[in-house]
């Protein structure tokens, strides 16, 4: 029996055992993405301005350079919000430790849990299991189930998980959320790091597509009455552009969460849910990509990024290539969890940036994710 301890203890997220047997010739091959649960119940929405009564003490307003009216908290407001009694109104600058980024101990602590649980199934009971046990595909049965519950959630199956993968990825989005971001980046478009199989660049540019032709449909008088004053700007400049790539993605295909021996591009899946996704060779071609002119002013999307420094070189690496890149559109999990490491968020809480806007994100089966949508705006240097 063969285990792939590495693969258990890869991101804290994802577990994988490969067990044979050698009297039917079968392998069994159980593989799992660990998410785990947040412990907020609040119905997905967006938070805005959930405490007027106190931010005319608490908070000073500023304008940035960009027009965004930016809510400067005190120490006391930034303190109701650090222990929970409180949040912020929306643009915010972000502060050290601020509490967007910040996750539960509790749940963290249960995370904790249940990754020991996991290594002890792998390390100490397979082991236990002979090759030639009768009862051996009844016990792997069962060791797959019990991962799965620590891996997924009660009741949800090895096919629940790998649908979801196939639709969206590591994490979900939906309509709002596609046209918040076509409707934010229309005029600019957007560069993805780490796209993996590209269901997100695949939703964006069809949502864009969309938005073009909306937008180019005059048989509608009444349409531009209900729109955004940011939509008809956005409007403008677009009508008489010639369409372009909205989404520029790239991957290393390091980390893809699907095997791509099994879905191909021969396959179903791949041909309804796959997008364009430029492979990175090294760290060098992130380098080229994101000082590259074609992504020069794009906004920088970062959708469930690996932990280590592809984040924040990401992002350090975007920002230094030119002032007009000022958008970073984060989806994951915050401080401690399983996406970058502190240093992103050290960069992210440097007193540089804006918190525009967090969307709860379509969570996998079992709701045992924490991740969210974050759109933050860089200030530009003095």
């Amino acid at each position: 029996m063969f285990l792939n301890i590495n693969k258990l203890l890869y991101c804290r997220r994802t577990i994988s055992i490969a067990a044979t047997t050698t009297s039917i010739g079968v392998a069994g091959l159980i593989i799992g993405t660990v998410s785990c649960g947040c412990e907020s119940s609040a119905p997905p929405s967006t938070e805005r301005n959930n405490s007027n009564r106190l931010v005319n003490n608490t908070t000073s307003l500023t304008t940035s350079s960009s027009g965004i009216t930016i809510h400067q908290p005190s120490i006391w407001f930034r303190l109701l919000a650090r222990i929970g009694i409180i949040s912020h109104n929306l643009p915010r600058l972000l502060t050290p430790n601020d509490p967007a980024f910040k996750i539960s101990k509790r749940f963290l602590r249960r995370r904790q849990n249940d990754e020991e649980k996991m290594r002890q199934l792998l390390t100490e009971e397979v082991p236990k299991i002979a090759r030639n046990d009768p009862n051996f595909e009844h016990k792997i049965g069962a060791l797959r189930n019990e991962i799965l519950q620590l891996a997924h959630g009660k009741g949800v199956t090895a096919q629940m998980r790998e649908d979801f993968l196939i639709r969206y990825g590591c994490t979900g989005f939906n309509d709002d959320i596609l046209n918040r971001l076509v409707e934010l980046c229309a005029n600019r478009g957007v560069v993805e790091i780490g796209a993996g199989h590209g269901q997100w660049e695949k939703a964006l540019s069809c949502t864009y597509g969309n938005f073009l032709t909306k937008r180019s449909d005059s048989s509608n008088p009444d349409a531009n009455n209900n729109e955004s004053t940011f939509s008809k700007l956005a409007h403008k400049k677009t009508e008489k552009r010639k369409r372009f790539d909205f989404v520029l993605a790239y991957d290393n295909n390091s980390n893809l969460p699907l095997n791509t021996h099994i879905y191909n591009q021969y396959t179903q899946p791949h041909h309804d849910y796959f997008g364009k996704v430029q492979n990175l060779e090294s760290k060098i071609d992130l380098y080229k990509v994101l000082r590259s002119w074609a992504c020069r002013g794009r906004a920088l999307l970062l959708v469930y990024p690996p932990p280590g420094p592809m984040a924040i070189d990401s992002v350090k690496t975007y920002i230094d290539a030119a002032p007009v890149n000022d958008t970073l559109i984060y989806v994951g999990e915050g401080r401690g969890g399983a996406n970058g490491d502190d240093a992103l968020f050290d960069v992210l809480e440097n007193g540089e940036w804006t918190l525009v806007e967090v969307i709860q994100v379509l969570l996998p089966p079992g709701n045992k994710g924490c991740e969210k949508l974050y759109i933050l705006h860089h200030k530009a240097k003095q």
